[in-house]
């Protein structure tokens, strides 16, 4: 079975966030500027995007797809999620998931969505560190987020 149980509006206060519709917009201009695209930031939220996306080196890989297989008490359930952003370098992994939230109050929930990336990327890529990272775009501030277990995620489908 395929669950997609971590999205992004999970525990999300209204109060916290700008609208989905706002959140969209952001989104589709972090990936066409991360492709090269001929985009111009039109907010505060956009422009903090250009300006990390160019400090950065190695090479990016936009909304990358995320499928982590889990087995539990038994059975087999597959857990997926689209990355905005993997950052390669030669020594680590960077998983950066924008959000455009005012407040800080969705953290765990953004927590088990970044541990599936995690999971997969950290599998795919053994020889380097994988971080995964919240970029909220508001205060243009970059949070690492310490990934659950394999066994703390197949916890969290059992209680679903």
């Amino acid at each position: 079975m395929d669950e997609d149980i971590f999205e992004e509006e999970d525990g999300v206060d209204a109060a916290d966030t700008r609208g989905t519709a706002y959140g969209s917009e952001v989104h589709d201009f972090a990936e066409d500027y991360a492709l090269g695209e001929a985009v111009t930031p039109s907010n505060p939220d956009e422009e903090a995007i250009k300006t990390f996306l160019d400090g950065l080196d190695g090479e990016c890989y936009v909304e990358e797809s995320a499928v982590l297989p889990l087995e539990v008490d038994g059975g087999r359930v597959t857990i997926s999620g689209i990355a905005d952003l993997v950052h390669v370098t030669d020594d680590h992994i960077e998983i950066v998931d924008y959000k455009t939230d005012q407040t800080r109050r969705a953290n765990e929930e953004y927590r088990k969505q970044l541990s599936v990336y995690y999971h997969v990327l950290d599998a795919e890529y053994p020889d380097r560190k994988v971080i995964p990272t919240i970029y909220y775009t508001a205060d243009a501030e970059q949070v690492t987020i310490n990934p659950l277990s394999i066994a703390e995620l197949q916890s969290l489908v059992r209680t679903l």
